[in-house]
């Protein structure tokens, strides 16, 4: 009577021997099913693996959609074990999932973690800016002003691939040239970019191709 949260590759193109624990392998063999996002996106994950020991397990979905889960918790009380597994990178964190994991708990199933990549704290990681504390806001607000500027901690933002570049454009106009400004594309795929600097200097540079790459905005307000 488990629930594993269950790590993903954050592209089809990441290298799973180093993003995914070794251990995980064996672990999905032995599970009963897994809760998922998307079954297309899971079963291409599944793939890196023995797919054939795979393909039949059962699937449940929870995405963003999903606001019953008595069927959900009714595998798990019966003892099975299963997997929580997003469609890229770790569940529960800016995905579905959190509130299975806590019916989960006040159920008295037991709860495990397995570690693995994530954008956000990749991102935080590889940019080079001051993060003892920071503020993760989920996806950048629809109208983008100056009240962004009143947090001067450390904040991360994720947006959506064919909104980036105009993120980006909205960011230089409303910060302050001393601010600094990172933007991480494509983390986990062999197109990572990820450029930290000034506001001032981003104003001048000659800016990467930003059409319809995921990106994560990290902003440090002096």
């Amino acid at each position: 009577m488990t629930l594993y949260l269950l790590p993903n590759l954050l592209s089809e193109a990441g290298d799973i021997s180093m993003n995914i624990p070794a251990g995980l392998e064996n672990l999905l063999y032995s599970l009963d099913g897994f809760f998922v996002e998307t079954p297309k996106e899971i079963r291409k994950f599944f793939k890196n693996f023995d797919f054939e020991r795979l393909r039949d397990k059962p699937m449940e979905i929870v995405d963003k959609h999903t606001d019953d889960f008595s069927n959900h918790i009714n595998f798990l009380k019966k003892g099975e074990r299963w997997g929580l597994v997003s469609d890229c990178g770790l569940p529960c964190i800016a995905d579905p999932g959190a509130r299975l994991v806590l019916l989960a708990k006040k159920e008295n199933v037991d709860v495990e973690a397995v570690a693995g990549p994530s954008s956000i704290f990749l991102a935080i990681m590889l940019s080079g800016l001051y993060s003892q504390r920071f503020t993760f806001y989920g996806y950048m607000p629809r109208k983008i002003d100056k009240k962004i500027r009143k947090d001067k901690y450390l904040q991360v933002y994720i947006q959506t691939p064919y909104k980036t570049e105009y993120t980006l454009q909205d960011l230089i106009e409303v910060l302050d040239s001393r601010d600094m400004l990172s933007v991480a594309l494509d983390i986990g795929a062999p197109t990572q970019e990820v450029i930290t600097d000034s506001v001032k200097n981003w104003q001048n540079m000659k800016w990467p191709e930003l059409r319809k790459r995921p990106a994560v905005f990290l902003i440090q307000c002096r």
